[in-house]
C-alpha cells in the first residue's frame, strides 16, 4: 500500500524524461551508375546487351539509351573481361538529404563479383558531398549492386601481407554507411557462361563463386539462350542434359548452347588448323558436378530445371561442387525405347589431329594431344561426350618410380626440339632420370621407339593409361585426314614403254625415322631413297586400296612410286606422316573386366589369348573429355560402360573380352 501511494505521489508531481536526441551525421550514399564499360578498351567499349534488347534499336548497340541498359527489359551480355562501371556519389544525411560537409573516401564493392585491379577503382574521395569514381570488377551475373560505403577499403593480399597501391588515409571515425546502385541485370549464368576461358587462359574466372545455372518453373520464366541473332539457338531455353554418372558426381550437358565463333575467345591460338565452319567443334557447354558420392536418383538421359553450387577448379577441370539440383524430367520413369531420346541429341564429336592441335607441319607436340593450353578446339569439349576412332591400347606398362616413393615426375616442353623440367628443379635434381624416363616412355622415344608405351606409377595409381590415336593419312584407308595440309600427293603416270621404268618422287622430303602411311588407288611400286632415285633393294609392292606403314631410315629422305601396271594408267598415291599422337583413357570403372596390362605369353592360355586380341586389335571409344593439366597428355577420355567401347579385330583374331566388335556402315 504503501509503495502505492509513493508512485501516485511521483505521477502527481509530473515526474518525466529528456526526449531522446536524434541522429545526424552521414547516414548513406546516393548512387548513380553513368556508364558500364569492359575494361581495359581504347577507346571505352560498352558492355553490350543482349540481341533481344539490341534489335529494339536497330539492332545498333550504341543507340540503346543508358537508363534502359541492365534493367529486366534489356539485360546486359555476360561480360567476358572485367568490367568497369562509371559512379557519380552524393553523401546524404540521416534524413536522406544531400550532406554538404562531408568530405572522406567512400569504398566500393558489388554484390555478385569480385573487385580486381589497382586500387584506385575501389574507393573514390568525396568532397563536399560530391565525388565520382570507377568500380572494376568481375564475375558478375544476374542482378547486381554496386555498394558505396563508409568502411575500409578492400585489399588483396600475398604471402601474408598487404599488396602494395594506392590507398587512401583511414579517416578517425567510420559510420559503417552505405548506399547502393539500381540493380543492374546481367544475363543469368550458363554453362558456357562458366566455361568460357577469361583473361587468356584455360581457367575458370568464376572459380569460388555460388551461382545456379538454369531455372526452374516456380523461380520465374525460362532462362533463355543470348546467341547471336543468325545463331539458331538464340532465344532458345536452357536445356540441361545428365549425359553420365560416376561414382563422385555426373556430367551435365546444355543441349541449347551457343556456337563460339573460332579466334573470338582470348588466348586461343591462331596457329592451329583452323575449323571449316568457322565455330569451335565445341560449345563450352558441359560441366562435371561433383557430388561427393554417386547421385542417386539420376540417370544419363535426365533433363534437369537448374544446378547449383560453387564454381571450383581441379586438375584444370571446372566443376560445380556442394551441389544440388533440380530435376525437369526422369527418362527411367518412361518406356525403355525411350530412355536415350535426349541422349541421341547429344552426339559425341570426333576427337582427330585438327582438333588436337595439328598446324601444316609436324611438331614436337604432335605426340601430346591438345598439349598446348591455348587450344580451346578441346577446352571447348571439357567435360563433353566426345569418340576417338581406331586407338591402339598400349603394349609396354614401364614403372619410371626409380625412388620408389609411388610418384614420377611430370615433364614440359622447353623449346622446340626438347622436353625437361616444368620450371620448378634443376638439371641436377634427383628426379632427372625418372622425367627422362616418362618422356622416352609416353613419346616412344629412346628404348621405346616404335612402341607405345604406359608409365605404370600412373597406371597404377589412377588407372590412366596412354592411347595411340588414328594416325593421318587418306581417308579412303580409314584415316584422319582433319589435316589436308599433312597430306601429300604424287600422280604417277606409267612409261611409254612397257618394259622400263618410271619412277615419281614425292614433292616433300622427310626426316629419319619418321614414319609413313602410303595408300594408292592402283597397285603401285614404292621405293624409299634420297633425292636421286634409289636402288631397287628398298622395292615395295602395295596391292591397290592398301594402307603402307613404314619408318624411314637415316639414309631415307624420298619416297618414289611407280605403276605395277604400265596399261593401267595413273597412279595416285596419298602419303602422310604418321604423328604417332597419344591421348590418356581411364576404363577401370567403366570396363573393370577389360585387363589392360596383359602379357601376351601369359602362362595362362587364356589370358595369353586374350591379351593378343587387345593388341592386334584397335577401338573406337566414347566417353567424356576430362583436363588433367599435370597429365601427359593432358586430356583423358573415360568412357561410362562397355558400351562406350567397341573393337575392330586384328587379321585373323577376335575382340578381347567384353568388348563387342565395331558396327560398320
Amino acid at each position: 500500500m504503501k509503495r502505492l501511494m509513493l508512485l501516485s505521489a511521483l505521477t502527481l508531481a509530473g515526474c518525466y524524461t529528456d526526449e531522446t536526441p536524434q541522429p545526424s551525421g552521414l547516414g548513406s550514399f546516393q548512387v548513380s551508375v553513368k556508364g558500364i564499360y569492359e575494361a581495359n578498351t581504347n577507346p571505352r567499349k560498352e558492355v553490350p546487351v543482349v540481341a533481344t534488347c539490341a534489335a529494339k534499336y536497330g539492332g545498333i548497340q550504341s543507340a540503346v539509351p543508358m537508363d534502359v541498359r541492365g534493367t529486366k527489359d534489356c539485360l546486359l551480355a555476360l561480360p567476358r573481361t572485367v568490367v568497369e562501371i562509371d559512379l557519380e556519389l552524393q553523401a546524404l544525411d540521416v534524413k536522406g538529404q544531400p550532406m554538404e560537409n562531408f568530405n572522406g573516401p567512400a569504398s566500393f564493392r558489388t554484390v555478385p563479383g569480385n573487385l580486381t585491379g589497382p586500387y584506385r577503382y575501389r574507393w573514390a574521395q568525396l568532397t563536399n558531398g560530391r565525388g565520382t569514381g570507377s568500380v572494376r570488377t568481375g564475375q558478375l551475373y544476374g542482378e547486381t549492386h554496386v555498394w558505396v560505403e563508409d568502411e575500409p577499403v578492400q585489399v588483396d593480399y600475398a604471402n601474408g601481407e598487404v599488396v602494395p597501391g594506392e590507398l587512401p588515409p583511414e579517416p578517425a571515425h567510420r559510420t559503417s554507411s552505405t548506399g547502393l546502385s539500381r540493380s543492374l541485370f546481367f544475363e543469368e549464368p550458363t554453362i558456357a557462361t562458366v566455361q568460357v576461358p577469361q583473361n587468356g587462359n584455360q581457367q575458370t574466372a568464376y572459380s569460388g563463386t555460388f551461382m545456379r545455372i538454369g531455372r526452374a518453373p516456380e523461380a520465374g520464366p525460362a532462362l533463355v539462350q543470348n546467341c547471336a541473332p543468325d545463331d539458331p539457338n538464340n532465344g532458345q531455353p536452357v536445356t540441361l542434359l545428365v549425359t553420365g554418372t560416376d561414382p563422385g558426381g555426373f556430367f551435365v550437358t546444355d543441349l541449347t548452347a551457343c556456337q563460339v565463333r573460332e579466334g573470338s575467345i582470348a588466348g586461343s591460338v591462331s596457329q592451329f588448323t583452323a575449323e571449316p565452319s568457322g565455330f569451335y567443334p565445341g560449345r563450352f557447354n558441359s560441366m562435371f558436378i561433383y557430388n561427393y558420392s554417386f547421385p542417386e536418383g539420376l540417370d544419363p538421359g535426365d533433363l534437369l530445371w537448374s544446378i547449383a553450387g560453387s564454381v571450383q577448379e581441379f586438375t584444370s577441370t571446372t566443376q560445380l561442387t556442394f551441389p544440388s539440383w533440380n530435376i525437369r524430367e526422369k527418362v527411367r520413369l518412361l518406356p525403355q525405347e525411350q530412355w536415350n531420346k535426349y541422349l541421341d541429341l547429344a552426339k559425341p564429336v570426333e576427337i582427330n589431329g585438327r582438333l588436337c592441335g595439328y598446324t601444316a607441319s609436324p611438331y614436337i607436340t604432335d605426340p601430346l594431344c591438345g598439349y598446348n593450353y591455348g587450344n580451346y578446339k578441346m577446352e571447348g569439349l571439357e567435360s563433353s561426350l566426345v569418340k576417338v576412332r581406331r586407338v591402339k591400347f598400349p603394349t609396354v606398362f614401364k614403372s619410371c618410380d626409380a625412388n620408389g616413393n609411388n610418384m614420377v615426375a611430370s615433364f614440359c616442353q622447353t623449346g622446340s626440339s626438347g622436353y625437361g623440367a616444368c620450371g620448378t628443379d634443376s638439371p641436377t635434381d634427383t628426379d632427372v632420370p625418372e622425367r627422362q624416363c616418362n618422356i622416352d616412355c609416353t613419346l616412344g622415344r629412346g628404348e621405346f621407339r616404335g612402341k607405345l608405351c604406359t608409365e605404370k606409377t600412373t597406371y597404377d595409381n589412377f588407372g590412366q593409361f596412354v592411347v595411340e590415336m588414328n594416325p593421318t593419312g587418306a581417308p579412303a584407308a580409314g584415316l584422319d585426314d582433319s589435316v589436308p595440309a599433312r597430306l601429300h600427293t604424287v600422280n604417277a603416270a606409267p612409261p611409254v614403254a612397257p618394259a622400263t621404268e618410271l619412277w615419281t618422287r614425292s614433292p616433300n622430303t622427310y626426316t629419319f625415322g619418321a614414319t609413313m602411311n602410303i595408300w594408292c588407288d592402283k597397285p603401285t611400286h614404292v621405293r624409299f631413297g634420297g633425292a636421286n632415285q634409289p636402288g631397287p633393294e628398298t622395292t615395295v609392292s602395295l596391292a591397290a586400296t592398301t594402307r603402307l606403314e613404314r619408318t624411314l631410315q637415316d639414309d631415307q629422305s624420298v619416297i618414289w612410286v611407280s605403276p605395277q601396271n604400265p596399261l593401267g594408267g595413273v597412279v595416285t598415291c596419298t602419303l602422310a606422316q604418321h604423328p604417332n599422337t597419344r591421348i590418356n583413357l581411364v576404363t577401370k570403372d567403366a570396363v573393370p573386366d577389360l585387363v589392360v596390362q596383359c602379357d601376351p605369353n601369359d602362362s595362362d592360355t587364356e589370358k595369353a589369348k586374350q591379351c593378343q586380341f587387345l593388341r592386334g586389335a584397335t577401338f573406337d571409344v566414347v566417353g567424356h573429355l576430362r583436363h588433367v593439366g599435370a597429365a601427359r597428355p593432358r586430356w583423358v577420355v573415360l568412357p561410362r560402360d562397355q558400351d562406350d567401347l567397341c573393337c575392330y579385330p586384328g587379321p585373323g583374331l577376335e575382340c578381347p573380352r567384353p568388348i563387342k566388335p565395331c558396327v560398320t556402315q
